[in-house]
């Protein structure tokens, strides 16, 4: 019983990590949408307005201390480098997440409304990939988790 146990533990975790996945990416078009928003209508810097938007704990790693002696992109560098691993965001996840931050606070607010308009574009086909998986693979961990320790407890036995 131990056995099947374990392993299904790991198959209900794997199960859960694409779900994180998913809360992360809505959490962070939610994000682009405020700070759209802050962006229009107050006149701070982008220091104060991310830190202000990203008040979700998944975005936490997001909310950048001011540092004038550092560039705002590397302090954003650092930032997304810090995002937990428990949110299991893939490759494209993370390069777009740098990409986005690349940009930031750099032109007029007509070109940061745009900008953020464009990720938000790209961020909703990853949060529609996280989707996909989430209903195609998490009842699939699950239940090879709990085959796989059945198969190795009659192994055993």
């Amino acid at each position: 019983m131990l056995v099947i146990g374990a392993s299904f533990s790991v198959g209900y975790y794997m199960s859960k990590s694409l779900g994180r996945r998913r809360e992360f990416l809505n959490s962070f078009i939610v994000f682009l949408n405020s700070l759209a928003i802050n962006i229009k209508y107050n006149s701070e810097d982008i220091y104060t307005l991310v830190a202000r938007c990203a008040d979700s704990k998944e975005l936490q790693s997001l909310c950048i201390k001011p540092d004038y002696s550092k560039s705002f992109y590397s302090l954003w560098q650092g930032g997304v480098l810090t995002i937990p691993k428990a949110y299991s965001l893939n490759k494209k996840d993370i390069e777009l997440l740098m990409e986005f931050g690349s940009q930031l606070g750099k032109t007029d607010v007509d070109g940061q409304l745009k900008h953020i308009e464009l990720y938000k574009i790209m961020f909703l086909k990853q949060l529609a990939d996280a989707e996909e998986q989430v209903s195609q693979k998490s009842r699939l961990y699950k239940t090879m988790g709990f085959f796989i320790g059945t198969a190795a407890a009659l192994i055993m036995i």
